[in-house]
């Protein structure tokens, strides 16, 4: 059966460390869906939609500019207003979004009619602040409280539940119209001249764990993203590969962009390192046996992009015995979120150590990072959590001393396998030691 490879499947994904938005091809997002843009494993914005008096655009073309950066482009339906009737496609409506910390929308509508036009523009927007898991499951539960206020046009949602917080801030800038805000929409009165362009920017700010996520980027100003500059250097330092199949060598600079793209930001003593997410959009997390093989893996590309996940996983490592989080002293962990559940104790994400061979592989991605870059700060490092690794394997590894490494699920959570899409309350494996 041959495989099926399909192009753009109805949706458009960008992220920037570990925010990300997932939307239709429309721009538009609907919380029925999984969709949304999401900061801390919470969706900030659950549905969007775009219209011009109240009527929905036409879409034209959309498309990634870079991984945080998009371009949407759309055409008026037939369009009536107060003395006139607009025909269709005779505005250019033009969105771009980029995700900087929290996310920049710049909305740009030429008028391309012989005479002038004027309508509403309406943003209507939506926030309920899901846990990431639930979205995925398509089972959202609500809890705590939200509150909306339109004040000084800022218009901020904000999201309680007992310690938990999170929060959206829609703040629009350097607008062609003054905004108002009614019935879950903020309205422009726009009014463009023949062959002329109105404008407005929306800076969408969020807030996350006491942080403000400011967009670093405007429709005056581009400003370049820590994780952008740092995806250049990557590049720039990567192994270059030189073919005479240019198809060979197109293929293999767009995997550096890709694994570029995935990289987030580990810090440890003054110093910043990147390590790979497991995937984008749902896995946008730290992870352990996908970013240790990841990194195997890419040695010979890069043999520094190792060192931000042993460090990383280091620093996480399991310091006691917790059946809740199916962590012991020396092991590495399975997976670390930020979401609602996890923070509320109802998911074991903090991190979560369900794992048996990431505390192995661990082990062997440092073995192998040695080899490659000769350097030994990076064992002096790395010492005692290799010690503390090593101890689980002889300990809690192999629990009945038979020279294999044994697994079983000790926490009483159903774990969900996200990889797979499966579920399971206990599994046991063995690896030789």
């Amino acid at each position: 059966m041959p495989t099926k490879v399909t192009i753009n499947p109805g949706q458009i994904v960008i992220n920037n460390g570990s925010s990300f938005l997932v939307t239709a091809s429309d721009a538009s997002i609907d919380d029925n869906r999984a969709q949304g843009f999401f900061v801390s494993d919470t969706r900030l914005i659950s549905y969007y939609e775009i219209s011009l008096n109240r009527k929905q655009l036409v879409l034209l073309a959309s498309s990634n500019l870079t991984h945080h950066s998009v371009l949407y482009q759309f055409t008026n339906p037939e369009l009536c207003m107060v003395n006139s009737t607009l025909p269709q496609n005779r505005l250019m409506v033009t969105i771009r979004r980029n995700i900087v910390e929290g996310m920049h929308e710049d909305i740009d509508i030429t008028n391309y009619h012989s005479e002038s036009v004027e309508f509403q523009l309406m943003l209507a927007l939506r926030s309920d602040f899901a846990d990431i898991f639930e979205v995925k499951a398509k089972n959202i539960v609500t809890r705590g409280k939200t509150e909306t206020t339109w004040n000084n046009g800022l218009l901020k949602t904000e999201y309680h539940n007992d310690f938990f917080h999170r929060g959206i801030i829609a703040q629009p800038a350097h607008s062609g119209s003054q905004p108002s805000y009614a019935n879950g929409r903020l309205i422009f009165d726009v009014a463009i001249a023949s062959g002329e362009t109105w404008h407005t920017c929306i800076n969408f700010i969020a807030l996350a764990d006491g942080e403000v996520l400011t967009p670093h980027y405007t429709c005056i100003e581009h400003h370049e993203t820590e994780a952008g500059k740092e995806t250049e250097s990557f590049l720039e330092s990567a192994t270059k590969l030189y073919s005479s199949n240019a198809d060979i060598t197109q293929y293999y600079q767009q995997a550096l962009v890709d694994m570029g793209a995935l990289r987030i930001k580990v810090e440890h003593k003054g110093h910043n390192f990147w390590m790979p997410a497991a995937g984008i959009p749902w896995f946008v997390a730290v992870f352990g046996r996908d970013s240790v093989i990841a990194s195997l893996q890419t040695m010979a590309v890069e043999g520094e992009f190792a060192r931000g996940t042993l460090v990383r996983l280091a620093q996480l490592q399991a310091t006691e015995v917790d059946d809740w989080r199916d962590a012991q002293p020396g092991k590495m962990l399975h997976e670390l979120r930020r979401d609602e559940l996890t923070q509320l104790h109802k998911l074991p994400y903090t991190p979560y150590y369900g794992t048996v061979d990431t505390t192995i592989l661990w082990i062997i991605t440092l073995a192998e990072a040695y080899s490659w870059n000769g350097d030994p700060s990076l064992l002096d490092e790395c010492r005692s959590p290799l010690e503390k690794a090593l101890a689980w394997i002889d300990t809690y590894g192999d629990f009945d001393n038979d020279g294999f490494v044994e697994y079983l699920t000790r926490s009483p959570f159903v774990v969900w396998h996200c990889a797979a899409g499966t579920s399971t309350k206990a599994g046991a494996a063995t690896f030789s030691s």
